[in-house]
């Protein structure tokens, strides 16, 4: 069972730390950038950013996390008593709470209220100040939240040791 863990608590913070990049880069470069742009080119370019997110790859690494997410949570309440159960299961708290129900329950209606709005609309300048800071608060929710599943993620591998005799 410890090599299962490992493997899987390995997994899981490759995995958050993936999906921490990509909301980090969301926020300390990409917003940054639509930020300096007319409302008409930003909700352009965001709804072409939002379309072009829906990777095969992308969807298999968010949803793929929360289940991992989700099995490291119950074997933690399963092994309360081993060491790493505590970190193992506030980094799937972490995550399942702040990146992946943010993604879920905020990001995504923002972005398809976005996609469902008309650049050219005399409503677009204020649409889009608005989009920015409400999906800005929310990107970096979910980045900080699920950095912080990896670095508890790390430290329940910190706990578990490293499990194979001969390698």
């Amino acid at each position: 069972m410890d090599q299962f863990l490992f493997l899987l608590t390995i997994f899981a913070a490759l995995c958050t730390m993936l999906l921490g990049g990509n909301f980090f880069a969301f926020s300390a470069l990409f917003l940054r950038a639509v930020g300096g742009l007319t409302a008409e080119r930003g909700i352009v370019a965001m709804q072409a950013t939002v379309t072009a997110a829906k990777t095969q790859a992308l969807l298999v690494l968010f949803f793929g996390t929360a289940v991992v997410c989700l099995v490291l949570g119950a074997l933690s309440a399963f092994h309360w008593n081993d060491p790493f159960a505590p970190y193992a299961l506030a980094g799937a708290t972490v995550f399942l709470l702040g990146g992946f129900a943010v993604t879920m329950l905020k990001i995504i209606p923002l972005n398809k209220k976005l996609l469902a709005a008309s650049p050219d609309a005399a409503s677009a300048r204020e649409h889009w100040r608005e989009f920015r800071v409400r999906w800005a608060r929310w990107n970096h929710l979910r980045t900080i939240a699920t950095l912080l599943a990896c670095v508890c993620y790390m430290l329940a591998l910190s706990q578990i040791g490293f499990p194979f005799e001969h390698f």
